[in-house]
């Protein structure tokens, strides 16, 4: 299943700082860490360490769940949806997910704090993954 947002929710998930990304840990329990994220075409990228847990854990389990959400009190929107995470490995799409992480985080992607965080756009330490849905549900409360 694909998931739409509406075009208000989709600008506002765009834009938010923080995905909630829930995964299973090494134990079998549920795991949820605030990561950066960028939705390109409607789809949802992160990047993590190559030797990071969550990256373990999704290689055992790719199934995910996220959350996006936020708002003024009574303008509330989000998107909690579910499915499972899958590896970029075509660079030009790796290079896509890298230039858009590094603009809307440090404004660009040569600067320092970012390529320190995610080293240079082809680090074989970093990971991309796609965050797929095939479930989930959405809410926009008031009028914002």
């Amino acid at each position: 299943m694909k998931h739409a947002l509406s075009p208000t929710l989709q600008a506002f998930c765009e834009h938010e700082e923080l995905l909630r990304l829930a995964y299973l840990d090494r134990e079998g329990f549920p795991r949820v860490v605030p990561v950066w994220f960028v939705m390109i075409d409607g789809a949802y990228y992160v990047g993590t360490s190559a030797t990071s847990a969550k990256w373990r854990a999704m290689q055992r389990d790719a199934r995910v769940g996220w959350v996006i959400d936020g708002g003024p009190r009574s303008g509330y929107k989000g998107a909690s949806l579910r499915g499972h995470a899958e590896e970029t490995r075509d660079a030009s799409m790796r290079a896509r997910v890298y230039e858009a992480l590094g603009r809307k985080y440090c404004g660009t992607s040569d600067a320092a704090k970012f390529i320190e965080i995610f080293g240079r756009v082809d680090d074989p330490e970093t990971v991309y993954l796609r965050l797929v849905p095939d479930n989930g549900l959405t809410w926009e409360y008031g009028s914002n």
